[in-house]
């Protein structure tokens, strides 16, 4: 307005006045509506929420939004807020709220209404993070036992506090330690059991769950950016997890994943009862009675169903895969009628290539953890995927810390049907899928982040791992921050150079 006083010194006062109406006129109309009334102050008293809180909480407000934390876990489902606003008028639910008096149930957000003199209203949610905002499962074994075996279950007791965010529960289980070189790491895993079926933290009902440590990444989200592709795919089921910190006798045991176990059943692994599921794997990370059988380049563990050597149901199993690599190998091995796709599953081959190249996934070249299935007169299939904290360069032997450089592509079997310039080309075609899906799986990152923010710092107070080198990670980067900057850096350079190699082929 001063400018054009400036520069029309001669100016009227009746077209100054008419200039300063049409100026206040357009910045009215340029700003955001003003809030009626809003919240000068929220706070969680400790002096008044005794026993339940022993530091007092202030709350960020941002927007329509406030939001505050409790740095442990306690009860916060009534607790006492003080506040501070020009409203005349504060309710909950249409219930009247003064200041320093009305408890309220705080394990879900609630949402206030706040009305000015003139009748005008607005609405506020007030969000409370109570320890890390993760729901609590809290196990105790028989008598307080330590879990110290991966063959011999323990009985034991679960509490699971959805603080808010999911269903409670409370049951008996079975726990025993799990995993292969995860189990000898500080931070262990565990399966658990029921005696029936249950649904935990809304994933579907059944008896087997796991529990993923994620010791050795930093990040904790590389479990779940394989997954979340594993669900993006066509393969036709990949295990569910939620997050979680885990209680054992009482004991902080820091933040895992709680997992569905890989099994036949109809809501995981629907091959029916008399289909199979099989894993490539090694010698010597077989479990005790584990019924298996070589072919000329792999062992092949039968994990379900539960066979005898030399069985009928074992027998044709074995003569199938072996029949499948013999003809693999063969002279005539890309002919369409008769070669290999005779026998297996080639968009699930090429779904499960995908993922775990991209992921460059150190036991996905057919060293371990490598699942297939069968379903009865069907066809061999690839799947699930699975373990996949030390992929995405989170590991220091084979170069694949860099992202460059073919990896699952090595494996036997991958390795001849790259020979194949008819699967090379539906190999190139669907890489693309999960090029242009990019940004979801990087957003993906994003958000999970935001989800461990609180739980990075309370996890490494108990283990101490960020800032400090954790087999077998390649490099040390520091904060969790940088730790979720590099997967995602990572992530978005393997992609480039994927891009590249097969537009190459």
């Amino acid at each position: 307005m001063n400018c054009l006083v400036k520069k029309y010194k001669a100016i009227t006062p009746l077209l100054l006045l008419l200039l300063i109406t049409v100026c206040n006129s357009c910045k009215k109309n340029d700003d955001e509506p003003e809030v009626a009334v809003k919240f000068n102050k929220f706070s969680l008293s400790s002096s008044q929420n005794s026993p339940y809180l022993y530091t007092s909480i202030e709350f960020e407000i941002k927007d329509s939004v406030l939001t505050g934390r409790v740095p442990y876990l306690t009860t916060v489902s009534s607790l006492v807020p003080t506040f501070e606003t020009g409203a005349t008028s504060v309710t909950v639910n249409n219930v009247v709220q003064k200041s320093g008096v009305n408890a309220l149930d705080f394990s879900k957000p609630v949402r206030y209404k706040l009305t000015d003199a003139k009748g005008k209203s607005s609405e506020f949610v007030i969000k409370l993070v109570n320890f890390t905002g993760l729901p609590i499962v809290n196990i105790t074994t028989e008598g307080g036992a330590a879990i110290t075996s991966k063959e011999e279950y323990l009985n034991g007791h679960v509490t699971i506090n959805g603080l808010g965010g999911f269903s409670d529960f409370d049951g008996d289980l079975k726990i025993k330690g799990r995993g292969n070189s995860t189990w000898w790491l500080p931070k262990k895993p565990y399966k658990i059991k029921f005696d029936k079926k249950q649904s935990l933290l809304g994933m579907p009902q059944d008896k087997e769950w796991v529990l993923l440590a994620n010791y050795t990444d930093k990040s904790q989200l590389r479990n779940a950016t394989g997954l979340l592709m594993g669900q993006m795919s066509g393969l036709e089921w990949t295990p569910k997890a939620q997050y979680v910190e885990v209680y054992l006798n009482n004991t902080y045991q820091g933040s895992y994943q709680l997992c569905e176990a890989i099994k036949v059943a109809p809501s995981r692994v629907n091959v029916t009862d008399n289909g199979y599921l099989l894993e490539i794997d090694q010698l010597d990370r077989l479990d005790p009675g584990d019924a298996y059988f070589y072919t000329s380049t792999l062992l092949v563990n039968i994990k379900e169903p539960v066979v005898q050597v030399d069985d009928e149901r074992y027998t044709y199993i074995k003569n199938y895969v072996n029949e499948m690599e013999r003809v693999l190998f063969s002279a005539d091995f890309a002919n369409p009628q008769t070669g290999y796709a005779k026998y297996i599953d080639v968009p699930s081959f090429i779904d499960w290539y995908l993922i775990n190249e991209i992921a460059k996934n150190q036991d996905a070249n057919f060293f371990s953890s490598c699942y297939m299935n069968m379903v009865p007169n069907g066809k061999l299939k690839m799947g699930p995927i699975w373990d996949f904290d030390i992929g995405f360069g989170n590991v220091n032997y084979d170069n694949n810390h860099e992202v460059e450089g073919f990896w699952v592509q090595r494996a036997s079997w991958m390795n001849r049907l790259f020979q194949d310039p008819a699967f090379v080309k539906q190999v190139k075609q669907r890489f693309l899928y999960f090029k242009d899906h990019k940004s979801q799986i990087i957003d993906n990152i994003n958000s999970g982040a935001v989800k461990l923010k609180w739980t990075a710092t309370e996890n490494d107070k108990i283990w101490n791992t960020l800032y400090n080198y954790t087999w077998p990670n390649y490099a040390v980067y520091g904060s969790y921050d940088n730790e979720v900057g590099e997967l995602k850096r990572w992530i978005n350079a393997r992609m480039v150079w994927l891009d590249g190699a097969f537009a190459k082929m």
